[in-house]
């Protein structure tokens, strides 16, 4: 693991053109990025072919690499899970599109979350549903040339994966060559577990991770929170992690300058000499 695993993402510039960004990241030294897919750089469902040929001349004319595609799809009605077939249908048709712009973008993986059920339903069945969208999506990224990296969520966000436990669970059924595994340090935070937990049980199955800081919760900019970022990092290390450590800042704290929050959790990064 080195420098180079660092990535960066457009989270925090949505106050600012796709141009800003890419010259934001060229002050910053970086090379990767991750891609969040929603307005205004990318507003997938207004997105055409042309329109994502348009913007990838512009990463490639930065130099840059987009190493995974992340669309929007916990702020809109996106959900794989869905009882009602009317929405269930429509998130899979959303992601299929979304593994199709990450062909477009030549990015290795595609972020997808889970889904949820209703609380007052079984969850049985709202995981089942779940399973058979990523088998049905696991296939296509197969098509596409992506892998899905799979993310866990919060319990306000799903009743399905929350710890590391129960991704494992959701692994067992859907995982294989498209499908892989993800951890964000923030989110795992929330119910007492780190980067470990998920190795420990997944191991080479983990292929992208969240690396940001938070209280837990906030998803801060590295040194502004109270995580055991060092552990983390000395855990992923400890375990071989050669993927990549993406910097998902999403504080607003940080819209109206997001390339100081990105300048000081790189210089966490070097002086820890990575």
């Amino acid at each position: 693991m080195n420098y180079q695993n660092v990535v960066c993402g457009n989270y925090s510039y949505y106050l600012f053109s796709f141009d800003y960004f890419l010259k934001s990241m060229d002050n910053l030294g970086v090379e990767n990025i991750e891609l969040w897919g929603a307005g205004p750089h990318l507003y997938q469902d207004e997105c055409n072919p042309a329109m994502v040929d348009e913007l990838y001349k512009k990463v490639r004319l930065h130099n840059k690499k987009v190493v995974c595609y992340t669309p929007e799809q916990c702020m809109y009605p996106i959900n794989i899970a869905s009882r009602e077939s009317i929405v269930r249908d429509r998130s899979i048709a959303y992601l299929k599109r979304s593994l199709e712009i990450a062909n477009q973008l030549e990015a290795s993986r595609t972020l997808i979350t889970v889904g949820q059920g209703y609380r007052n339903e079984s969850r049985e069945e709202a995981w089942k549903r779940c399973v058979d969208a990523l088998l049905e999506l696991g296939e296509y990224a197969g098509k596409m040339g992506t892998k899905i990296m799979l993310e866990h969520l919060t319990k306000t966000t799903t009743n399905l994966c929350v710890t590391a436990k129960e991704l494992k669970a959701m692994m067992d059924e859907v995982g294989g060559t498209n499908v892989k595994a993800m951890v964000d340090v923030d989110m795992a935070a929330r119910v007492g577990e780190g980067a470990k937990e998920y190795l420990e049980l997944m191991g080479k199955d983990i292929q992208h991770v969240h690396f940001i800081d938070g209280m837990p919760g906030g998803h801060l900019a590295l040194g502004d929170g109270i995580l055991p970022l060092d552990t983390y990092l000395n855990d992923l290390k400890a375990f071989g992690y050669d993927g990549y450590l993406s910097l998902e800042i999403l504080s607003d704290r940080y819209h109206e300058n997001p390339e100081l929050a990105y300048a000081q959790s790189l210089g966490w990064f070097r002086a820890r000499g990575l």
